[in-house]
Protein backbone atom coordinates (compact mmCIF):
# COMPACT_ATOMS: atom_id res chain seq x y z
CA UNK A 1 0.00 0.00 0.00
CA UNK A 2 1.27 3.46 -0.92
CA UNK A 3 0.80 6.54 1.24
CA UNK A 4 -1.58 7.97 -1.36
CA UNK A 5 -3.75 4.85 -1.24
CA UNK A 6 -3.74 4.98 2.56
CA UNK A 7 -4.87 8.61 2.68
CA UNK A 8 -7.54 8.01 0.03
CA UNK A 9 -9.05 5.27 2.20
CA UNK A 10 -8.41 6.74 5.63
CA UNK A 11 -11.96 7.86 6.29
CA UNK A 12 -13.19 4.32 5.57
CA UNK A 13 -11.52 3.16 8.79
CA UNK A 14 -14.17 5.04 10.72
CA UNK A 15 -17.10 3.25 9.10
CA UNK A 16 -19.45 1.33 11.35
CA UNK A 17 -18.21 -2.12 10.31
CA UNK A 18 -14.98 -1.89 8.29
CA UNK A 19 -13.75 -5.07 6.63
CA UNK A 20 -11.27 -6.80 9.03
CA UNK A 21 -8.73 -7.49 6.26
CA UNK A 22 -8.92 -3.84 5.22
CA UNK A 23 -8.33 -2.75 8.82
CA UNK A 24 -5.33 -5.08 9.12
CA UNK A 25 -3.91 -3.79 5.83
CA UNK A 26 -4.24 -0.17 6.95
CA UNK A 27 -2.84 -0.97 10.40
CA UNK A 28 0.27 -2.62 8.96
CA UNK A 29 0.90 0.42 6.77
CA UNK A 30 0.63 2.72 9.79
CA UNK A 31 3.12 0.60 11.71
CA UNK A 32 5.63 1.18 8.93
CA UNK A 33 4.87 4.81 8.04
CA UNK A 34 5.05 7.52 10.69
CA UNK A 35 3.53 10.14 8.36
CA UNK A 36 0.36 8.17 7.71
CA UNK A 37 0.13 7.20 11.38
CA UNK A 38 0.16 10.92 12.21
CA UNK A 39 -2.64 11.55 9.71
CA UNK A 40 -4.74 8.81 11.31
CA UNK A 41 -4.08 10.35 14.75
CA UNK A 42 -5.19 13.76 13.49
CA UNK A 43 -8.45 12.40 12.11
CA UNK A 44 -9.15 10.33 15.21
CA UNK A 45 -8.41 13.29 17.50
CA UNK A 46 -10.66 15.58 15.46
CA UNK A 47 -13.57 13.14 15.60
CA UNK A 48 -12.98 12.66 19.32
CA UNK A 49 -12.94 16.43 19.76
CA UNK A 50 -16.27 16.71 17.97
CA UNK A 51 -17.88 14.01 20.07
CA UNK A 52 -16.66 15.42 23.38
CA UNK A 53 -18.08 18.91 22.76
CA UNK A 54 -21.25 19.62 24.69
CA UNK A 55 -24.06 19.29 22.13
CA UNK A 56 -27.48 19.99 23.50
CA UNK A 57 -29.35 19.90 20.20
CA UNK A 58 -31.95 17.17 20.09
CA UNK A 59 -32.51 16.63 16.39
CA UNK A 60 -30.05 14.58 14.30
CA UNK A 61 -30.22 17.14 11.47
CA UNK A 62 -29.18 19.94 13.84
CA UNK A 63 -26.30 17.82 15.09
CA UNK A 64 -25.13 17.20 11.52
CA UNK A 65 -25.25 20.91 10.76
CA UNK A 66 -23.32 21.76 13.91
CA UNK A 67 -20.61 19.21 13.05
CA UNK A 68 -20.33 20.56 9.51
CA UNK A 69 -19.93 24.11 10.82
CA UNK A 70 -17.39 22.98 13.39
CA UNK A 71 -15.34 21.17 10.73
CA UNK A 72 -15.32 24.31 8.61
CA UNK A 73 -14.16 26.33 11.61
CA UNK A 74 -11.39 23.81 12.28
CA UNK A 75 -10.16 24.11 8.68
CA UNK A 76 -10.24 27.93 8.80
CA UNK A 77 -8.29 27.91 12.08
CA UNK A 78 -5.74 25.53 10.64
CA UNK A 79 -5.25 27.64 7.52
CA UNK A 80 -4.75 30.76 9.63
CA UNK A 81 -2.21 29.14 11.94
CA UNK A 82 0.13 27.67 9.32
CA UNK A 83 2.18 29.03 6.44
CA UNK A 84 0.67 29.68 3.03
CA UNK A 85 2.82 26.91 1.56
CA UNK A 86 1.05 24.23 3.58
CA UNK A 87 -1.65 22.25 1.80
CA UNK A 88 -4.57 20.93 3.81
CA UNK A 89 -4.51 17.16 3.74
CA UNK A 90 -7.08 15.50 1.48
CA UNK A 91 -8.70 13.69 4.39
CA UNK A 92 -9.48 17.00 6.09
CA UNK A 93 -11.50 18.12 3.07
CA UNK A 94 -13.09 14.69 2.90
CA UNK A 95 -14.31 15.11 6.43
CA UNK A 96 -16.34 18.15 5.42
CA UNK A 97 -17.77 16.29 2.44
CA UNK A 98 -18.87 13.32 4.52
CA UNK A 99 -19.75 15.17 7.71
CA UNK A 100 -23.35 13.98 7.53
CA UNK A 101 -22.22 10.35 7.51
CA UNK A 102 -19.78 10.91 10.34
CA UNK A 103 -22.52 12.48 12.44
CA UNK A 104 -24.47 9.23 12.26
CA UNK A 105 -21.61 6.86 13.00
CA UNK A 106 -19.79 8.91 15.63
CA UNK A 107 -21.93 7.60 18.45
CA UNK A 108 -21.42 4.05 17.22
CA UNK A 109 -17.64 4.38 17.05
CA UNK A 110 -17.21 5.87 20.48
CA UNK A 111 -20.05 4.36 22.47
CA UNK A 112 -20.09 0.74 21.26
CA UNK A 113 -17.47 -1.89 20.60
CA UNK A 114 -18.51 -2.77 17.02
CA UNK A 115 -15.28 -1.36 15.60
CA UNK A 116 -12.25 -3.26 17.00
CA UNK A 117 -9.85 -0.84 15.31
CA UNK A 118 -10.65 2.00 17.67
CA UNK A 119 -10.22 0.02 20.88
CA UNK A 120 -8.95 2.38 23.56
CA UNK A 121 -6.20 1.90 26.10
CA UNK A 122 -8.94 1.93 28.77
CA UNK A 123 -10.65 -1.10 27.20
CA UNK A 124 -7.31 -2.91 26.93
CA UNK A 125 -6.51 -2.01 30.52
CA UNK A 126 -9.81 -3.50 31.69
CA UNK A 127 -8.98 -6.83 30.04
CA UNK A 128 -5.47 -6.90 31.49
CA UNK A 129 -6.68 -6.07 35.00
CA UNK A 130 -9.16 -8.95 34.86
CA UNK A 131 -6.36 -11.31 33.84
CA UNK A 132 -4.06 -9.98 36.56
CA UNK A 133 -6.71 -10.75 39.16
CA UNK A 134 -7.36 -14.22 37.72
CA UNK A 135 -3.70 -15.21 37.71
CA UNK A 136 -3.32 -14.51 41.42
CA UNK A 137 -4.30 -18.17 41.84
CA UNK A 138 -1.35 -19.60 39.87
CA UNK A 139 0.90 -21.89 41.97
CA UNK A 140 3.50 -22.87 39.36
CA UNK A 141 4.21 -22.45 35.67
CA UNK A 142 6.32 -23.70 32.77
CA UNK A 143 6.72 -21.76 29.50
CA UNK A 144 8.42 -22.81 26.28
CA UNK A 145 8.95 -20.09 23.70
CA UNK A 146 10.92 -19.46 20.53
CA UNK A 147 13.04 -16.30 20.41
CA UNK A 148 15.18 -14.92 17.60
CA UNK A 149 18.48 -14.49 19.42
CA UNK A 150 22.05 -15.76 19.65
CA UNK A 151 23.39 -18.31 22.09
CA UNK A 152 26.32 -16.09 23.07
CA UNK A 153 24.18 -13.03 23.83
CA UNK A 154 22.26 -12.19 27.00
CA UNK A 155 18.68 -13.28 27.53
CA UNK A 156 17.33 -9.85 26.62
CA UNK A 157 18.94 -9.78 23.17
CA UNK A 158 16.62 -10.23 20.20
CA UNK A 159 16.89 -9.43 16.50
CA UNK A 160 14.92 -10.05 13.34
CA UNK A 161 18.05 -11.30 11.56
CA UNK A 162 18.60 -14.31 13.82
CA UNK A 163 17.24 -17.84 13.90
CA UNK A 164 14.74 -19.01 16.52
CA UNK A 165 16.17 -20.70 19.61
CA UNK A 166 14.14 -22.14 22.48
CA UNK A 167 13.85 -20.36 25.83
CA UNK A 168 12.45 -22.25 28.83
CA UNK A 169 10.98 -20.77 32.01
CA UNK A 170 10.10 -22.45 35.30
CA UNK A 171 8.54 -20.60 38.22
CA UNK A 172 7.24 -21.67 41.63
CA UNK A 173 4.90 -19.09 43.15
CA UNK A 174 5.01 -20.46 46.71
CA UNK A 175 7.75 -20.27 49.35
CA UNK A 176 10.80 -18.33 48.14
CA UNK A 177 9.35 -18.30 44.62
CA UNK A 178 12.39 -19.87 42.90
CA UNK A 179 12.75 -19.78 39.13
CA UNK A 180 14.91 -20.96 36.26
CA UNK A 181 15.47 -19.56 32.75
CA UNK A 182 17.59 -21.27 30.15
CA UNK A 183 18.46 -21.12 26.50
CA UNK A 184 21.28 -22.80 24.55
CA UNK A 185 24.50 -21.45 26.01
CA UNK A 186 23.04 -19.73 29.10
CA UNK A 187 21.27 -20.79 32.33
CA UNK A 188 20.06 -18.58 35.18
CA UNK A 189 18.37 -19.61 38.42
CA UNK A 190 17.11 -18.04 41.63
CA UNK A 191 16.70 -19.98 44.88
CA UNK A 192 14.96 -17.29 46.91
CA UNK A 193 18.22 -15.80 48.20
CA UNK A 194 20.69 -15.53 45.31
CA UNK A 195 20.76 -15.56 41.52
CA UNK A 196 23.14 -17.83 39.60
CA UNK A 197 24.31 -17.46 36.01
CA UNK A 198 26.21 -20.16 34.11
CA UNK A 199 27.52 -20.06 30.53
CA UNK A 200 28.51 -23.66 29.63
CA UNK A 201 30.40 -22.67 26.48
CA UNK A 202 32.82 -20.45 28.42
CA UNK A 203 32.71 -22.05 31.89
CA UNK A 204 31.54 -18.70 33.22
CA UNK A 205 29.73 -19.12 36.56
CA UNK A 206 28.81 -16.17 38.76
CA UNK A 207 26.42 -15.57 41.63
CA UNK A 208 24.91 -12.39 43.02
CA UNK A 209 22.05 -11.14 45.18
CA UNK A 210 18.38 -11.51 44.40
CA UNK A 211 18.24 -8.19 42.53
CA UNK A 212 21.02 -9.02 40.04
CA UNK A 213 20.30 -8.24 36.39
CA UNK A 214 21.33 -11.62 35.00
CA UNK A 215 18.13 -11.99 32.97
CA UNK A 216 17.08 -8.35 32.45
CA UNK A 217 13.75 -7.59 30.70
CA UNK A 218 12.95 -11.16 29.71
CA UNK A 219 12.44 -11.91 33.41
CA UNK A 220 8.88 -10.64 33.21
CA UNK A 221 7.85 -13.87 31.46
CA UNK A 222 8.42 -15.56 34.80
CA UNK A 223 5.22 -13.91 35.97
CA UNK A 224 2.53 -13.25 33.36
CA UNK A 225 0.76 -11.06 35.90
CA UNK A 226 3.78 -8.77 35.92
CA UNK A 227 3.75 -8.58 32.11
CA UNK A 228 0.22 -7.26 32.21
CA UNK A 229 0.96 -4.88 35.07
CA UNK A 230 3.77 -3.42 32.96
CA UNK A 231 1.42 -3.12 30.01
CA UNK A 232 -1.15 -1.31 32.15
CA UNK A 233 1.55 1.13 33.23
CA UNK A 234 2.67 1.46 29.61
CA UNK A 235 -0.89 2.30 28.54
CA UNK A 236 -0.94 5.18 31.03
CA UNK A 237 2.41 6.68 30.03
CA UNK A 238 3.06 5.88 26.36
CA UNK A 239 1.14 6.17 23.13
CA UNK A 240 0.12 2.96 21.41
CA UNK A 241 -2.51 1.51 19.08
CA UNK A 242 -4.83 -1.05 20.66
CA UNK A 243 -7.00 -3.66 18.96
CA UNK A 244 -9.31 -6.13 20.68
CA UNK A 245 -10.79 -9.21 18.98
CA UNK A 246 -12.91 -11.95 20.49
CA UNK A 247 -13.67 -15.54 19.53
CA UNK A 248 -15.84 -18.08 21.32
CA UNK A 249 -12.94 -19.13 23.54
CA UNK A 250 -10.36 -16.33 23.43
CA UNK A 251 -9.76 -12.62 23.81
CA UNK A 252 -6.98 -11.33 21.57
CA UNK A 253 -5.31 -8.04 22.50
CA UNK A 254 -2.88 -6.44 20.04
CA UNK A 255 -0.70 -3.53 21.15
CA UNK A 256 1.39 -1.66 18.58
CA UNK A 257 3.96 0.77 19.92
CA UNK A 258 7.06 2.69 18.92
CA UNK A 259 10.54 1.94 20.26
CA UNK A 260 11.52 3.49 23.58
CA UNK A 261 14.91 5.14 24.04
CA UNK A 262 17.37 7.54 22.47
CA UNK A 263 17.89 6.69 18.81
CA UNK A 264 20.00 9.54 17.55
CA UNK A 265 22.21 6.52 16.89
CA UNK A 266 20.27 3.40 15.84
CA UNK A 267 22.87 0.92 17.06
CA UNK A 268 20.43 -0.71 19.52
CA UNK A 269 17.29 -0.20 17.43
CA UNK A 270 15.36 -3.48 17.21
CA UNK A 271 17.85 -5.32 19.42
CA UNK A 272 15.47 -5.73 22.36
CA UNK A 273 11.73 -5.68 22.91
CA UNK A 274 11.35 -2.19 24.35
CA UNK A 275 13.89 -0.77 21.90
CA UNK A 276 11.94 -1.87 18.84
CA UNK A 277 8.92 -0.64 16.91
CA UNK A 278 6.78 -3.63 17.69
CA UNK A 279 3.39 -5.28 17.86
CA UNK A 280 2.60 -7.43 20.91
CA UNK A 281 -0.24 -9.95 20.70
CA UNK A 282 -1.70 -11.38 23.92
CA UNK A 283 -4.23 -14.22 23.82
CA UNK A 284 -6.34 -14.85 26.93
CA UNK A 285 -8.57 -17.77 27.77
CA UNK A 286 -12.06 -16.26 27.78
CA UNK A 287 -13.26 -18.41 30.68
CA UNK A 288 -10.28 -18.30 33.07
CA UNK A 289 -8.65 -15.05 31.79
CA UNK A 290 -5.27 -16.82 32.03
CA UNK A 291 -2.68 -15.79 29.46
CA UNK A 292 -2.60 -18.54 26.79
CA UNK A 293 -0.10 -17.20 24.30
CA UNK A 294 2.09 -14.26 23.34
CA UNK A 295 3.69 -13.13 20.08
CA UNK A 296 6.00 -10.22 19.34
CA UNK A 297 6.61 -8.72 15.90
CA UNK A 298 9.38 -6.23 15.15
CA UNK A 299 8.32 -3.68 12.54
CA UNK A 300 11.41 -2.61 10.61
CA UNK A 301 10.90 -0.43 7.53
CA UNK A 302 8.84 -2.48 5.07
CA UNK A 303 8.97 -5.73 7.04
CA UNK A 304 7.22 -7.15 10.07
CA UNK A 305 9.06 -10.11 11.59
CA UNK A 306 7.92 -12.38 14.39
CA UNK A 307 10.74 -12.59 16.95
CA UNK A 308 9.01 -14.20 19.93
CA UNK A 309 6.31 -16.85 20.02
CA UNK A 310 5.15 -18.89 22.99
CA UNK A 311 4.92 -22.58 22.16
CA UNK A 312 3.09 -23.55 25.34
CA UNK A 313 2.22 -22.38 28.84
CA UNK A 314 1.39 -24.93 31.54
CA UNK A 315 0.02 -23.78 34.89
CA UNK A 316 -0.09 -25.45 38.31
CA UNK A 317 2.25 -28.35 37.59
CA UNK A 318 4.69 -30.07 40.00
CA UNK A 319 8.30 -28.89 39.58
CA UNK A 320 11.23 -30.81 41.05
CA UNK A 321 13.32 -28.73 43.47
CA UNK A 322 16.51 -29.69 41.60
CA UNK A 323 15.26 -27.62 38.65
CA UNK A 324 16.20 -24.47 40.54
CA UNK A 325 19.88 -25.39 40.99
CA UNK A 326 22.77 -25.73 38.52
CA UNK A 327 25.36 -28.49 38.75
CA UNK A 328 28.74 -27.16 37.61
CA UNK A 329 31.32 -29.41 35.91
CA UNK A 330 34.52 -30.37 37.70
CA UNK A 331 36.98 -27.47 37.99
CA UNK A 332 34.38 -24.72 37.64
CA UNK A 333 33.35 -22.79 40.76
CA UNK A 334 30.86 -20.07 41.50
CA UNK A 335 32.45 -16.63 41.59
CA UNK A 336 30.77 -13.74 43.41
CA UNK A 337 29.64 -10.89 41.20
CA UNK A 338 29.75 -7.71 43.23
CA UNK A 339 29.01 -4.12 42.41
CA UNK A 340 32.38 -2.75 41.30
CA UNK A 341 34.20 -0.78 43.93
CA UNK A 342 36.04 2.45 43.36
CA UNK A 343 38.76 2.09 40.72
CA UNK A 344 40.68 5.35 40.54
CA UNK A 345 41.90 5.03 36.94
CA UNK A 346 38.35 4.44 35.70
CA UNK A 347 36.49 7.09 37.67
CA UNK A 348 35.93 10.79 36.93
CA UNK A 349 36.96 10.38 33.29
CA UNK A 350 35.09 10.20 29.98
CA UNK A 351 33.90 6.90 28.54
CA UNK A 352 36.36 7.35 25.66
CA UNK A 353 39.28 7.69 28.04
CA UNK A 354 38.05 4.67 30.01
CA UNK A 355 37.94 2.60 26.81
CA UNK A 356 41.42 3.81 25.86
CA UNK A 357 42.86 2.83 29.25
CA UNK A 358 41.13 -0.55 29.07
CA UNK A 359 42.60 -1.44 25.68
CA UNK A 360 46.01 -0.10 26.66
CA UNK A 361 45.96 -2.41 29.69
CA UNK A 362 45.24 -5.37 27.42
CA UNK A 363 47.99 -4.23 25.07
CA UNK A 364 50.47 -4.17 27.96
CA UNK A 365 49.01 -7.39 29.45
CA UNK A 366 48.38 -5.48 32.66
CA UNK A 367 45.39 -7.56 33.77
CA UNK A 368 45.54 -6.57 37.43
CA UNK A 369 44.59 -2.97 36.59
CA UNK A 370 41.36 -4.02 34.86
CA UNK A 371 40.32 -7.15 36.74
CA UNK A 372 37.77 -5.15 38.77
CA UNK A 373 36.14 -3.54 35.74
CA UNK A 374 36.07 -6.56 33.39
CA UNK A 375 34.36 -9.62 34.87
CA UNK A 376 35.80 -11.95 32.21
CA UNK A 377 39.05 -11.94 34.18
CA UNK A 378 37.32 -13.38 37.27
CA UNK A 379 36.24 -16.76 35.96
CA UNK A 380 37.54 -19.78 37.85
CA UNK A 381 38.27 -22.00 34.85
CA UNK A 382 42.05 -21.56 34.45
CA UNK A 383 42.07 -22.93 30.91
CA UNK A 384 39.36 -20.52 29.78
CA UNK A 385 41.01 -17.60 31.58
CA UNK A 386 44.33 -18.29 29.87
CA UNK A 387 42.52 -18.49 26.53
CA UNK A 388 41.04 -15.01 27.07
CA UNK A 389 44.43 -13.58 27.95
CA UNK A 390 46.07 -15.21 24.95
CA UNK A 391 43.46 -13.68 22.61
CA UNK A 392 43.42 -10.12 23.96
CA UNK A 393 46.84 -9.80 25.52
CA UNK A 394 49.35 -7.78 23.49
CA UNK A 395 46.74 -6.37 21.10
CA UNK A 396 47.41 -3.18 19.14
CA UNK A 397 45.01 -0.24 19.38
CA UNK A 398 44.38 1.17 15.91
CA UNK A 399 41.70 3.72 16.79
CA UNK A 400 39.18 4.77 19.45
CA UNK A 401 36.13 6.65 18.16
CA UNK A 402 33.67 9.09 19.67
CA UNK A 403 31.21 7.64 22.23
CA UNK A 404 27.48 7.53 21.57
CA UNK A 405 24.29 6.53 23.37
CA UNK A 406 21.57 4.35 21.91
CA UNK A 407 18.24 2.99 23.06
CA UNK A 408 17.67 2.45 26.76
CA UNK A 409 21.22 1.36 27.60
CA UNK A 410 22.32 3.37 30.67
CA UNK A 411 25.94 3.58 29.56
CA UNK A 412 27.72 4.55 26.34
CA UNK A 413 29.20 2.79 23.34
CA UNK A 414 32.76 3.55 22.27
CA UNK A 415 33.74 2.56 18.70
CA UNK A 416 37.11 0.83 18.48
CA UNK A 417 39.42 -0.84 16.02
CA UNK A 418 42.07 -3.22 17.33
CA UNK A 419 44.59 -5.70 15.93
CA UNK A 420 45.26 -8.99 17.72
CA UNK A 421 48.67 -10.64 17.92
CA UNK A 422 47.36 -13.13 15.38
CA UNK A 423 47.01 -10.28 12.87
CA UNK A 424 43.21 -10.38 12.92
CA UNK A 425 41.52 -6.96 13.03
CA UNK A 426 38.33 -6.37 15.01
CA UNK A 427 36.10 -3.32 14.67
CA UNK A 428 33.16 -2.96 17.03
CA UNK A 429 31.65 -0.91 19.89
CA UNK A 430 32.75 -1.31 23.51
CA UNK A 431 29.81 -1.05 25.94
CA UNK A 432 30.78 0.76 29.14
CA UNK A 433 28.64 2.00 32.01
CA UNK A 434 29.16 3.84 35.28
CA UNK A 435 25.67 3.71 36.79
CA UNK A 436 27.01 2.35 40.08
CA UNK A 437 27.53 4.03 43.47
CA UNK A 438 31.22 4.76 42.80
CA UNK A 439 30.62 6.01 39.22
CA UNK A 440 33.44 3.74 38.06
CA UNK A 441 33.34 2.75 34.37
CA UNK A 442 33.01 -0.99 33.83
CA UNK A 443 33.19 -2.97 30.60
CA UNK A 444 29.74 -4.41 29.98
CA UNK A 445 30.11 -5.97 26.53
CA UNK A 446 31.23 -5.43 22.97
CA UNK A 447 34.14 -7.90 22.90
Amino acid sequence: MTCKEFQNQLTDLFDKNPNPSFVDHMTKHMLLCDKCKQEYDKMRDMIFKLTTHEITLTSQSDKKEQIIQQLKTEEINMKESISNKFTIMRWHKQLIAIAASIAIIISIIFYTNHNPFVATSQAAEKIMLKSITAMESIRSMFISMNVRSEESENFNFIGNGYDFIEYKFWKQFSGNQPWRIEKPGRIATYNGVKQYLYLPNTSYAITAGKDAHFVEWIKIFLEPKLILEREVAFAKTHKAVYKIDKTNDEIILTISADALGDFHNNYLKNKSILESDNSRIYIFDKETMFLKSFELFINDKANSTKVIEINSITYNIPINASTFSIQLPYGVEWQPYNTPGYVKDFTDISSKKAATRFFNALSNEDYDSIVNIWSELKISDKTRLQEIKSIYGGLEVISIGEPFKSGLYPGEFVPYKIKFKSGEIEKFNLAVRNDNPTKTWIVDGGL
